[in-house]
């Protein structure tokens, strides 16, 4: 089939950004958040009470710093959450020393009369450590919460470092944070050391089944497409989860029982009349076989893969490095208080990706959350919380950063704004709350218009570039897997098993694709509709191949012909 002709008969569905109302207000479910909630408000609760009735004083709230970690480790295995949390602590540690070591003496030059614009070395640091962070966040795909709370450390201890006060102290009690973030997040394993493998796998089950309920009651086609994403995702985030636990290919119970969902995901597919399910943007996500997913490449191939000017990864931290620079010396240049502020709300526009509209929607979350987070953080400051009540406030919002996070990102940013300017002030404001609240709101408005114009105009084709690197990325490598098994069928006593790190990198190359593709849709949707045949074709055959492969026998010459055919015809070379 011509690509073209392909293309213009799948215009109508390319994937379309969910409904702003569903964005904006909506709640989707994502499983029982109360146990990491509850973990993430203990991590800062414990050592934070403590240091308090020890009387340390209000600079002990700043463990919230290290807490953040145990943000990171949710969703793990214990087998890898204890590295997971232990590597987030130390870099927010770093980090923390970093911003009070650039703030201290700033704000100390500015106290003894420099000039304000010195603060654009603090704004300065900050686009550094948030485009970096953004950049390895993205190219190893390590998903929420990205880059964020790495960048939001900064931002605090750059503030929170008074002239004479040691960045060594600052470290310290963000150190602390981080070790009790890594104790509280591991206790679970004393009592239900797979948990989290558990959840995961009831996860996918259960959305296996609402899918499989959606197609045979005949629900409408559109609830059934949603349902059959979620399922899928679902899946793959379960078979992940049990790769990083390190029970696959196990005879264990919840391998076999996720094998079953698989197999029955697969069935309902394979009966799945959908009219429009080949032509589905997501179906090469959805396309599940009777076989788990492989599991992602090493992190050295992931983050090289990332090192080029058209990868995702790439645009990213460039559009963060202009915003947050721009952001923070407007801000600077206009003669308000807190750049740091203004980058912060650039950052959290930019930091996930380089959608345009799931960006301007991040953009009114923004707005929307700050807000009610400063006539919270009023409430807060009306009732004047000291010593431990005012540890229990910021339990309580951390909490509320948990839950929300993955949920609703406005609602998230209700409690992060509080919980920021409380620990930006150690627990007391900075001149009145007037004041305080006025110039965040302002300096949020800099940072949020400064990023959504960034968003539009800064590599305005960059998604074209992306679409068309990574196709080509996921092209050659299944080139290489189709000579690779071509080369086999010379040497019968071949072991085909052997094939597996080829099949690892096609399939996370493919999933890149995919997701370059739905930004592509998104930002682009007639250019995209253009090459949306080629993109498919590529997909269907790599999926096609990989299934095949799993299984480790010998693929007939037939099957090879047929693919190389398809590849030929599919414009990858």
């Amino acid at each position: 089939m011509d690509p073209e002709e392909t293309s213009a008969g799948h215009e109508s569905s390319l994937p379309a950004p969910r409904p702003a109302r569903s964005v904006l207000f909506g709640l989707p479910p994502v499983g029982n958040r109360y146990p990491g909630a509850v973990r993430v408000a203990l991590a800062l609760a414990i050592p934070a009470s403590i240091a308090t009735l020890l009387g340390f004083g209000p600079s002990s709230l700043l463990v919230g710093l290290g807490a953040f970690a145990s943000i990171y480790g949710e969703g793990r295995p214990y087998r890898s959450r204890w590295k997971a949390v232990g590597i987030a602590a130390t870099v927010l540690t770093i980090l923390s020393f970093i911003g009070a070591s650039v703030g201290e003496p700033v704000h100390r030059a500015i106290a003894e009369g420099a000039p304000t614009v010195l603060l654009v070395f603090v704004v300065l640091i900050m686009a550094v450590v948030v485009a970096t962070c953004a950049f390895t966040v993205d190219a190893l795909r390590l998903g929420p919460p990205g880059a964020f709370f790495l960048l939001l450390t900064t931002e605090i201890s750059s503030v929170i470092a008074t002239p004479g006060q040691p960045p060594v102290e600052v470290a310290t009690w963000t150190a602390v944070g981080g070790i009790s973030a890594v104790v509280v997040s591991m206790t679970g394993i004393l009592w239900a050391p797979r948990a989290i493998e558990r959840s995961a796998v009831q996860a996918a089950v259960s959305a296996v089944a609402e899918y499989t309920e959606a197609q045979a009651t005949y629900a409408p086609p559109e609830l059934a497409r949603d349902k059959r994403h979620a399922a899928a995702l679902r899946l793959h985030d379960a078979w992940q989860c049990l790769y990083r636990g390190a029970i696959v290919g196990k005879d264990h119970p919840l391998t076999r029982e996720l094998q079953r969902a698989q197999i029955s995901m697969a069935r309902a597919i394979s009966d799945d009349h959908d009219p429009e399910l080949m032509a589905d943007p997501a179906f090469d996500v959805d396309e599940v076989g009777a076989h788990p997913p492989l599991p992602d490449p090493t992190i050295r191939y992931r983050f090289l893969r990332a090192c080029n000017p058209s990868s995702r990864a790439s645009i990213t931290a460039l559009r963060l490095s202009v915003a947050c620079m721009a952001a923070g010396t407007l801000t600077v240049l206009l003669g308000i208080d807190r750049p740091d502020w203004a980058v912060i709300a650039a950052a959290m526009v930019l930091h996930q990706g380089p959608d345009r509209i799931l960006g301007t929607y991040r953009g009114i979350h923004r707005i929307g959350g700050t807000v009610l987070g400063l006539i919270l953080l009023g409430v807060v400051y009306a009732c004047g919380p000291t010593g431990l009540w005012m540890v229990a406030v910021l339990a309580v919002l951390m909490a509320g950063i948990e839950l929300f996070l993955v949920r609703n990102y406005g609602i998230a940013v209700i409690f992060i704004t509080a919980l920021a300017i409380l620990l930006g002030a150690a627990g007391g404001a900075h001149g009145t709350v007037q004041h305080l609240i006025l110039s965040r709101m302002l300096e949020t408005a800099i940072g949020v218009v400064v990023a959504l114009i960034v968003l539009w105009t800064v590599g305005r084709g960059a998604h074209r570039r992306t679409l068309v690197w990574v196709d080509e990325r996921a092209g050659s490598v299944l080139f290489k897997l189709l000579t690779e098994i071509r080369a086999r069928h010379y040497a019968p006593q071949a072991n085909w098993s052997e094939l597996s790190e080829l099949r690892r990198d096609l399939d996370f190359e493919l999933r890149g694709s995919t997701m370059a593709g739905i930004d592509a849709a998104h930002n682009e949707p007639e250019w995209a509709s253009q090459r949306w045949g080629t993109h498919t074709a590529l997909h269907h055959l790599g999926s096609d191949v990989l299934h095949r492969l799993w299984f480790g026998t010998q693929v007939s010459r037939s099957h090879l012909e047929e693919w190389e055919s398809r590849y030929l015809r599919s414009g990858s070379v």
